[in-house]
């Protein structure tokens, strides 16, 4: 299905089996990863709660399907907390500074503490911090605010002599972006390879009618045609799960982590990258529709549960 015409024929409309074989062709560029030999099938989180102390919940298809909370899903939050659990939001959706994400969860009815929300936008800023780079060039909307990343930079728009001028780029959202521009940002990689740091890695995120394309796919096509220097940052990647283990005790037991989230390649393949748990949400995200068990067995990721919803 197309995603938007102003996307033009760069950016294919996703479905559900094309996404898996795109991060399957990718899989090379993705975290290796154990799996248990069997998922097991559970009814919802709260029937395996016993089993785990802390909850980490990837937003998109397993907290809300775009700007729409999944029923029953707050109410869960609450009832885990009420059990003692630790609670975390991993999200690779970058384009908005904390605040913006803090706001977000809550006009959608939950309760989540700026500090329990952890974004892969901050593991790309802890990232850009350490490097020399003297003007990086954002592909983002209007109201990302770069300036949080404190470094220098400019946003990327239609003039040419911008992705010129500029040493590295920074990946935040492709909410602004469309084929011209990413014509223009090709042009200016064949003529300089510069550091591309990648704030969201997702191929696809699950909206209400169907799947946006993410700064993830432009990156894995940006590695196929022209290699560099590529950092990715967010979901399956380590940077944003350490973020998560920072915040806990250094004696808490990895198999008590729960990573939920509803893609095998960056919530189920990144949490047991770090011997996490890991939980597949079915019904509202990527797999919503389809059986799962066929792209299990296909790619050899196994999550430790699955429910329908959380």
């Amino acid at each position: 299905m197309p995603l938007s015409s102003k996307y033009g024929i760069y950016f294919e409309g996703f479905d559900t089996k094309s996404t898996f074989e795109f991060y399957e062709s990718v899989r090379g560029n993705l975290p290796e990863a154990k799996f248990p030999e069997t998922s097991k099938r559970v009814s919802g989180l709260l029937e395996i709660a016993d089993e785990l102390d802390v909850f980490v919940f990837d937003a998109y298809g397993v907290l809300n399907v775009g700007s729409t909370p999944i029923d029953g899903a707050p109410e869960c939050i609450s009832a885990l907390r009420d059990k003692g659990k630790r609670i975390f939001v991993l999200t690779n959706s970058a384009t908005f500074p904390a605040a913006r994400n803090e706001e977000k969860f809550k006009n959608l009815g939950f309760d989540f503490r700026r500090d329990e929300i952890i974004s892969s936008r901050l593991g790309a800023q802890n990232w850009i911090a350490k490097q020399d780079v003297k003007l990086w060039g954002v592909m983002g909307h209007q109201d990302s605010a770069p300036q949080d990343f404190d470094a220098p930079t400019v946003m990327l728009g239609d003039d040419l002599e911008i992705y010129r001028e500029v040493d590295g780029f920074l990946l935040l959202s492709t909410w602004d972006w469309n084929e011209a521009r990413q014509h223009l940002l090709d042009e200016a990689l064949n003529e300089k390879l510069r550091p591309i740091v990648v704030a969201n890695p997702d191929v696809i995120a699950p909206l209400e009618e169907h799947f946006s394309t993410e700064p993830g796919f432009v990156a894995h096509r940006i590695t196929a045609r022209f290699g560099g220097d590529i950092a990715f940052h967010g979901k399956p990647f380590p940077s944003v799960f350490e973020l998560v283990e920072q915040r806990l005790a250094p004696n808490q037991e990895r198999q008590r982590i729960a990573m939920i989230g509803d893609t095998l390649h960056t919530d189920i393949l990144g949490g047991a990258s770090r011997g996490w748990s890991t939980v597949l949400v079915r019904d509202h995200g990527l797999f919503r529709g389809h059986e799962v068990e066929p792209f299990i067995e296909a790619s050899g990721i196994v999550p430790t549960y699955s429910v329908p919803s959380i």
